[in-house]
């Protein structure tokens, strides 16, 4: 999955500010499809800024964060004491969200099953991943543990069925709500936390990341499309890998670049079954916004149709990048993308994802995303802007 996902980035860090292309790539005979699914506005200079400002995720928008997860074991643990509830932590091997696994998916999938809302109530939630976790969280990747107020442990399951959770958390719930002040213990002190590793100090200085989000959706209208909460996974790349992404690729197929970056747009934000080889057009332009030395910006848009026997998915996308030619690679790089996928039946279903690259000097870590005008301020405070990677 990282591999696909940095050819893709190696794929558009290849475009220049002076040729906008429009790609076409047919395989065989393009099957007629029903009409691309509009967004409601048409992306310009004047009003792109203000659109992704509007479309893109916000804080309130994650799925977790509506289900009360916190981001890490120090502010779970003082919320636990203000609520006096007790402090259920998911231990995972990767991203807390459980990005970087599939039992850790299949996991996010468990704890945001609606079965779970009430128990899940009666606790205080935070997600730690194990690997940069205080020293005193000593437990198996993968577990939900329950913790009492001074850092012990009181139980913890390695389930990931709905009806397992369910029942470790509501017989442990009753356990726990016996137990005596003197059992409980006195809080955990400040300090046990100081072991903590921030992820953004832990990876490399030109280490690379891309945040992908997605959710379904019922219309592709700004105002009816996000009333439905996000999905957050990450993808990152390590130093080796980075390497391959800041050096200049010539594109000799402009088809290959309108189907490659398709396809990793459909894999992986939609999770679709639709494969490459069932891509019957593809079409992608790079317009240049405004043209400055070694920081020039982008609009981009596409779209695909791709056929599985009776079935259809329709892909139309929005962008926007800021190009570092000084460094051969986007400085900036956002991504919007929504899907319609008509059935065998007649029936359909429409998705949208969200892409943006992020890279440790941006704190890649945090949740929510920054503001891409934050994003272009300490990426060239820290960078310049004509420096190249080395």
């Amino acid at each position: 999955m990282f591999r696909s996902s940095l050819i893709l980035l190696s794929l558009l860090a290849a475009t220049s500010c002076s040729d906008s292309t429009h790609n076409n790539s047919n395989q065989g005979e393009v099957v007629t499809a029903a009409k691309v699914v509009d967004l409601e506005v048409d992306l310009s200079r004047k009003n792109f800024i203000d659109w992704f400002r509007i479309a893109y995720p916000s804080h309130s928008e994650l799925r977790w964060r509506t289900l009360g997860w916190q981001l890490d074991s120090k502010s779970g643990f003082d919320l636990a004491k203000q609520s006096r509830k007790p402090l259920l932590l998911w231990l995972e091997d990767g991203h807390p969200m459980g990005a970087t696994s599939q039992r850790g998916r299949d996991m996010r999938s468990t704890l945001g099953d609606n079965s779970l809302v009430s128990i899940l109530n009666e606790y205080t939630l935070a997600a730690v991943d194990i690997n940069r976790a205080p020293d005193f969280i000593d437990a198996n990747s993968g577990q939900l543990a329950i913790y009492l107020p001074n850092g012990e442990v009181f139980a913890s399951s390695s389930d990931v069925a709905v009806e397992l959770v369910a029942n470790f958390l509501t017989s442990k719930l009753a356990d726990y709500k016996s137990l005596s002040s003197d059992q409980l213990g006195n809080a955990i002190a400040g300090d046990s936390f100081s072991s903590a590793i921030r992820t953004e100090d832990d990876f490399p200085d030109n280490g690379l990341s891309l945040e992908v989000f997605k959710r379904p959706a019922n219309s592709f209208t700004l105002d009816e499309y996000k009333q439905t909460p996000w999905l957050k996974d990450f993808i990152w790349f390590n130093k080796t890998e980075l390497l391959s992404f800041v050096r200049p690729i010539k594109i000799s197929s402009k088809k290959k670049l309108s189907a490659d970056l398709m396809n990793r747009i459909v894999h992986h934000g939609f999770s679709s079954k639709f494969a490459a080889n069932d891509m019957v057009k593809s079409e992608v332009v790079f317009a240049c916004n405004s043209i400055k030395q070694l920081r020039s910006t982008y609009i981009i848009t596409g779209i695909a149709n791709y056929q599985q026997g009776d079935e259809m998915l329709q892909v139309k996308l929005r962008g926007r990048a800021t190009y570092d030619s000084g460094r051969d690679q986007f400085g900036l790089l956002e991504i919007i993308a929504l899907g319609k996928v008509t059935n065998a039946d007649g029936s359909s279903e429409q998705f949208t994802t969200a892409l943006r690259k992020v890279t440790s000097i941006d704190n890649w870590h945090r949740v929510p995303p920054k503001n891409l005008s934050d994003y272009a301020d300490s990426y060239y405070l820290s960078n310049g802007s004509g420096k190249p990677n080395k």
